[in-house]
C-alpha cells in the first residue's frame, strides 16, 4: 500500500513539474564577457538542481575518502572487541569445566582490547581464581593488584575473592582486613559473614563464632544444622581452656540445654574431666546421660565403664543404685551392662558383677565382657571358668584381626 501511494505520488509531482514548465515562459542570460548566452529559464532550473546534487555527492565522496582510515580502525577495534568477549565467555566457560589454566589464559586474552569495567573485572575475577586453583601464586595476585585499578563500586568482588583466597591460604588475618573492606562497601553481605564465621573458626575464637553463627540464623543464611554444628565447635574450643571441676560447672550453665545434651559433646566434656582426674563428676554427667532416654549413649556407655576403677567407694554405689532405671529404659544395651558388671566388680560385688557381664556377653559377645569375667572368676579362685573366658576372649581377637 505504502509503494502504492508514493508511485502515485512521484507521478502526481511529475505532472505538476511538466504543467509548471509550459506555464514559464522566462529565459535567464548567462553573460561571461566577451560570451553572451540565453537559455530557457526551466532548463536553468533543472542545471542549478543538478549542479547542487553533483556538488554534495562529491561532497560526500571527499568526507568518505578522508573517513576512511578511521572506519579502518573502529572496524578492527570492533573486530578485537568480538574476539575479547568471545574470549571472555570461553574463560567462563572452562571455569565451571575445572579446566582452569584455559580459564585463566582465555581471561587474560580478553583484557588486551576489554574497555568496559564490568567486563575487565569478570575477567580479572576469573583469572585470579583460576590461577589461584591452578597454584600460580603470583599470576592471581597480578590479577588481583590489576582489579586495585577498577571503579569502587567494582571494588566489592575483588575484596570477596580475596577473603576466600586468603582463607583458603590459611592466612586469617589477610582474610579478615579483606571482609572488613567488603562490609565497609555492603554492611550487611550475609556471605562476608559467613567467611568470618569460617575465619574465626580458624582462629578458636569460641565467643565470635557463637554471635555470627546467631546472626547468619536470624537471616535464614545458615541451616539449623549447620549452626549446631557450629556452635558445637565452638563450646568444643571454649572447653579447651577449662582448667578446673568449677570451670566446668560453670560454663556448662551457661550452655543451653539443648546443646548440652548433645552426645557428641558430653563425650567430649567427659574426656576433659578424666583429663582433669575429674573423675566423679564425670562419672556425674554420664549418670545424667543415661538417665535421658531420647539419646543413643553407647560411647557414653562404655565411657562409664573405664571410669569404675577410678571413682569413689560413694560415686560407684550411688550409680550402682541407678542401674536398675537405666536398664529398664535400655535393657539390651550391652555396654551398658558391661559398664555395670565393672562397676560392681570394682566394688567386689562379684554375684552382682557376673550376673551383668553375664548379660552383656549373652547380648553381644565382645573382648572386654570376656576380659572382664576372666579377671572375675580369677579373682573368685575359679580357674577353670577363668581359662575358658579368657580364651574366649583370645578367639574374639583372633577373629577381629589382632
Amino acid at each position: 500500500m505504502r509503494f502504492a501511494l508514493w508511485i502515485t505520488g512521484l507521478f502526481a509531482l511529475a505532472v505538476l513539474v511538466g504543467l509548471a514548465s509550459t506555464l514559464n515562459t522566462g529565459y535567464a542570460i548567462l553573460f561571461l564577457p566577451p560570451y553572451r548566452m540565453e537559455v530557457s529559464f526551466n532548463l536553468m532550473i533543472v542545471l542549478v538542481v543538478g549542479l547542487i546534487v553533483a556538488t554534495h555527492l562529491v561532497l560526500r565522496l571527499l568526507a568518505l575518502a578522508t573517513d576512511l582510515p578511521r572506519q579502518v580502525q573502529r572496524f578492527q577495534r570492533q573486530k578485537k572487541l568480538k574476539a575479547a568477549r568471545h574470549a571472555l565467555r570461553e574463560a567462563g566457560i572452562a571455569f565451571f569445566e575445572g579446566r582452569f589454566q584455559k580459564a585463566e589464559r582465555e581471561a587474560a586474552k580478553s583484557l588486551d582490547d576489554e574497555y568496559a569495567p564490568e567486563n575487565r573485572a569478570l575477567a580479572l575475577l576469573i583469572a585470579a581464581r583460576a590461577a589461584g586453583y591452578a597454584g600460580a601464586a603470583d599470576k592471581r595476585d597480578g590479577y588481583l593488584n590489576q582489579l586495585d585499578q577498577l571503579p569502587e563500586r567494582l571494588q566489592l568482588a575483588r575484596h570477596m575473592l580475596d577473603a576466600e583466597l586468603r582463607l583458603e591460604e590459611k592466612d586469617a588475618l589477610g582474610a579478615l582486613t579483606a571482609i572488613e573492606r567488603a562490609r565497609a562497601l555492603s554492611p550487611n553481605l550475609t556471605n562476608a559473614l559467613k567467611l568470618e564465621l569460617k575465619v574465626r573458626l580458624l582462629q578458636k575464637q569460641p565467643e565470635a563464632i557463637l554471635t555470627l553463627t546467631e546472626k547468619l540464623l536470624k537471616a535464614d543464611a545458615l541451616e539449623p544444622e549447620q549452626a549446631r554444628r557450629y556452635r558445637l565447635a565452638a563450646y568444643q574450643q571454649q572447653l579447651a581452656g577449662l582448667l578446673s571441676e568449677r570451670e566446668v560447672r560453670d560454663w556448662l550453665r551457661r550452655i543451653p540445654e539443648a546443646e548440652r545434651g548433645n552426645p557428641q559433646l558430653q563425650q567430649q566434656i567427659v574426656a576433659h574431666l578424666i583429663r582433669l582426674q575429674q573423675y566423679d563428676y564425670a562419672a556425674t554427667l554420664l549418670s545424667e546421660a543415661l538417665a535421658s532416654d531420647d539419646m543413643e549413649l553407647p560411647e557414653l556407655a562404655r565411657e562409664l565403664g573405664q571410669l569404675a576403677v577410678h571413682l569413689s567407694v560413694e560415686k560407684r554405689l550411688a550409680l550402682l543404685k541407678d542401674a536398675d532405671n537405666w536398664l529398664k529404659q535400655r535393657p539390651r544395651d550391652h555396654w551398658l551392662l558391661l559398664a555395670l558388671g565393672r562397676l560392681a566388680q570394682a566394688q567386689q560385688l562379684w554375684g552382682k558383677a557376673q550376673n551383668y557381664l553375664e548379660a552383656s556377653v549373652s547380648i553381644q559377645p565382645t573382648l572386654c565382657a570376656h576380659a572382664e569375667l576372666a579377671k572375675l572368676f580369677e579373682a573368685t579362685g575359679k580357674e577353670e571358668q577363668s581359662q575358658l573366658h579368657y580364651q574366649k576372649s583370645l578367639e574374639l581377637a583372633l577373629s577381629q584381626g589382632c
